[in-house]
């Protein structure tokens, strides 16, 4: 699989130039996944941002009754656990494969990496990780919201 090319076809990528999508894919380790392969569990710091080349994710969460309930399924050219490159942040959800496929990571390591190869694609993440943030924000305010309406 040619990853730049992948790379160019992603809405989140496709304004970059090839050099950039070059040295973003340099810094990408791909590697096969089997069914049931948890990439990331929940409360635990993760390793990498991943990047679902082929096959599905599934996202989910445990309430604090310990209930698990799916949040989404990923497809192809998906992104997950980007908040595994900030340090010491906990996930906030189980990513699980479901059914065999391919993922491109890029780890912590890589990620700073990137500031001295890529520049506008490192601060490109950095704004995609602070839009995650706000989201996970919003939708714990949306459930305490709903938890003191009872």
């Amino acid at each position: 699989m040619d990853l730049k090319y992948f790379l160019k076809n992603l809405p989140a990528f496709e304004d970059f130039a090839t050099p950039h999508l070059e040295a973003l894919a340099k810094h990408l380790h791909v590697t096969p996944h089997a069914d049931g392969q948890v990439f990331i569990r929940q409360g635990e710091q993760g390793a990498a941002l991943y990047l679902l080349l082929k096959g599905a994710v599934h996202i989910t969460q445990h309430d604090n009754g310990g209930e698990e309930y799916m949040l989404r399924e990923l497809a192809d050219g998906e992104m997950f656990g980007i908040l595994s490159l900030v340090d010491d942040m906990p996930a906030s959800a189980t990513c699980t494969a479901k059914g065999p496929g391919e993922t491109a990571a890029l780890s912590r390591e890589a990620f700073q990496a990137l500031f001295e190869d890529a520049a506008p694609v490192a601060h490109h993440l950095q704004y995609m990780i602070a839009v995650q943030m706000a989201r996970d924000i919003q939708e714990a305010n949306k459930r305490s919201r709903a938890a003191l309406a009872r």
